[in-house]
C-alpha cells in the first residue's frame, strides 16, 4: 500500500514537473515572438532615411551624353534656281528641283545637365530640369534622293555645282520638316520616359521633370 502511494506521488510529481516546464517553454517562446513581431513591425512603420548624392547622380546622368530618343523619315521637294533680272529665265536660267529623301534624328544633350538642374523634394521625389530636344542628325539618303526636273536656259551652259547645292540645301530643308512635324516634342517626351526608366532602376522611385522657365520677351527685346 505504501508502495502504491509512493509511485502515484512520483507519478504526480512528474506530470507537475512536466506541465511547468511546458508552460515556463511556452512563456519563452511567446515572450521571444512577441519581441519579434514588436521588432519587424517598427522596422517596417519606421522611416527610412537615404543619402542622395546629387552631384553623383547628374554624373550618371550625364555619361548618357546625347540620348537618341525620336527618329523621322522625311521627304522634301525642294528647287534651286539661278536668275538673271535684265534676262528671261528660258534664255539664262539654270533651275533644279531635287526630292530630298533622309533621316531625322532628335535627342536631349545630356552632358549640358547641371547640378542646379537636379533636387530632391522633402518626399524624396527627384526632381530634373532637362536640357530642351534638340535635332541631332540630319542625314539625306543619295541613293533614294533625286532630280526631279532641270531646266537651263538655251544661251547658257548647266552650273555643274548646281546639283550639288541642291542636296546642301536638303539636309537643312528635311531637319526644318522634321522640326515643323513635331520631333523635338516627341524626343522630349520619349526622353523623359526613358530617363524615368533609368533613374528607377538606380533606385529612385518618385521622378518629376521641370520645364525650363520661358523666357521673357520683354528682356529679350531690351537686350537686343
Amino acid at each position: 500500500m505504501i508502495m502504491q502511494r509512493r509511485t502515484l506521488f512520483l507519478i504526480l510529481g512528474g506530470i507537475a514537473i512536466t506541465v511547468l516546464v511546458a508552460v515556463s517553454t511556452g512563456v519563452m517562446i511567446w515572450r521571444v515572438a512577441k519581441r519579434t513581431v514588436r521588432q519587424q513591425v517598427s522596422e517596417v512603420l519606421a522611416p527610412q532615411e537615404k543619402t542622395i548624392d546629387v552631384a553623383a547622380l547628374v554624373t550618371q546622368v550625364r555619361e548618357l551624353n546625347r540620348l537618341e530618343t525620336a527618329t523621322m523619315h522625311v521627304m522634301h521637294v525642294g528647287r534651286v534656281s539661278q536668275t538673271y533680272k535684265l534676262v528671261p529665265n528660258a534664255l539664262a536660267g539654270d533651275e533644279i528641283t531635287f526630292l530630298a529623301e533622309g533621316d531625322v534624328i532628335a535627342g536631349i544633350d545630356l552632358a549640358r545637365l547641371t547640378p542646379q538642374d537636379v533636387w530632391k523634394s522633402p518626399d524624396g521625389t527627384i526632381n530634373l530640369r532637362l536640357p530642351p530636344a534638340e535635332v541631332l542628325v540630319a542625314r539625306v539618303d543619295n541613293q533614294k534622293s533625286r532630280v526631279l526636273t532641270r531646266d537651263t536656259g538655251v544661251l547658257r551652259r548647266r552650273d555643274v555645282d548646281l546639283e550639288t547645292r541642291a542636296r546642301q540645301h536638303a539636309e537643312e530643308n528635311i531637319r526644318k520638316e522634321a522640326v515643323s512635324k513635331g520631333i523635338l516634342q516627341m524626343a522630349s517626351q520619349t526622353g523623359e520616359k526613358k530617363l524615368a526608366g533609368f533613374l528607377n532602376t538606380l533606385g529612385f522611385e518618385k521622378v518629376r521633370f521641370v520645364s525650363p522657365p520661358s523666357p521673357n520677351p520683354e528682356r529679350s527685346e531690351g537686350s537686343r
